[in-house]
């Protein structure tokens, strides 16, 4: 049996791992949180506060959702800007809520193909919003693992350095990409019968600053309703670490992970009541809010299309 035939059965045990481990971080920091002072942190914050973290997850989809705007000067289809928007918003509410085989990718295919799209050119939309996302994220979290590396709790095996080393790594992954992005004499991939188009250079630093930019936009809602000693590097390098331990897991809505993440890293700065408060407010801007906005907008869509 060759490494290849046990990988499978490798990433389900890490998983199963993981998950426990999540399971047991949970718990120990249920146990321990006030939760009636958690409700009270978040009766507490001021409104002024909550209307700039709510304007931030409005920027964080606004401009996420130009990567498929982007999309279409990329694969040359007509569709219009306020209904590729629509579509866009769609599948972003539900890929954070309910996971990227369904969200990014199946209501992708879902809409675009009832707006008249073919399957070619849906697939080559779903690759370069998704490899734009992911291109942005690379840069983001390398640079403030790199430049700021988290104080871990007592306990954790893994260093400042290797932290550090990990950004870095990431940092060069994406300059990595561009220069494949600008150099590279193959153009064209066929994977699983998916054509897999290398954009070009200056299509390439778009997809990067909008990724980027809405990167920057969610680290900064979680900063806003963060305690006020912890700084934005810290705040983006912890969102960072939950991002990877979800696609770890695979939990739709990063449900639970992302709150013990951020409690574990956390609670050296603030109790955890008020981390899992901004947590908790943060998943109410960010996930729960855009979804019903996102319902209402899937029926209007679902309606135009049957009415073609």
């Amino acid at each position: 049996m060759n490494w290849r035939s046990r990988w499978p059965l490798l990433r389900r045990l890490l998983t199963v791992a993981f998950l426990l481990l999540v399971a047991g971080l949970l718990l120990r920091y249920a146990r321990a949180v006030d939760w009636s002072e958690v409700g009270a942190s978040i009766a507490a914050y001021p409104r002024p506060r909550l209307a700039l973290a709510a304007a931030a997850a409005l920027l964080a989809y606004l401009v996420y959702c130009h990567l498929d705007v982007l999309a279409r000067a990329h694969t040359g289809h007509l569709l219009g800007y306020w209904r590729v928007l629509g579509i866009s918003l769609v599948c972003y509410a539900f890929n954070l809520n309910l996971g990227g085989m369904v969200g990014g990718i199946g209501f992708r295919y879902r809409l675009y193909s009832h707006a008249g799209l073919r399957m070619a050119k849906i697939s080559r939309i779903v690759v370069f919003v998704i490899g734009g996302n992911w291109s942005g994220f690379l840069l983001l979290a390398g640079l403030a693992l790199a430049l700021d590396p988290l104080p871990l709790p007592p306990g954790w095996e893994i260093g400042a350095r290797a932290l550090r080393i990990a950004g870095v790594g990431m940092v060069v992954a994406e300059s990595a990409w561009l220069l494949m992005c600008a150099f590279s004499p193959r153009r064209a991939w066929t994977l699983r019968g998916h054509r897999i188009e290398l954009p070009s250079l200056r299509m390439a630093l778009y997809q990067l600053a909008l990724a980027s930019a809405s990167w920057l936009a969610i680290a900064s809602i979680l900063y806003l309703l963060m305690p006020a000693q912890i700084g934005f590097l810290t705040v983006a390098g912890v969102l960072a670490l939950s991002v990877v331990a979800n696609v770890i897991t695979h939990i739709p809505a990063n449900v639970g992970v992302l709150e013990a993440v951020f409690v574990a890293m956390l609670s050296v700065y603030a109790p955890p009541e008020q981390i899992l408060a901004a947590v908790l407010t943060y998943r109410a801007l960010f996930y729960i809010g855009p979804l019903l906005l996102a319902l209402v907008a899937y029926l209007l869509l679902e309606g135009h299309a049957r009415r073609r």
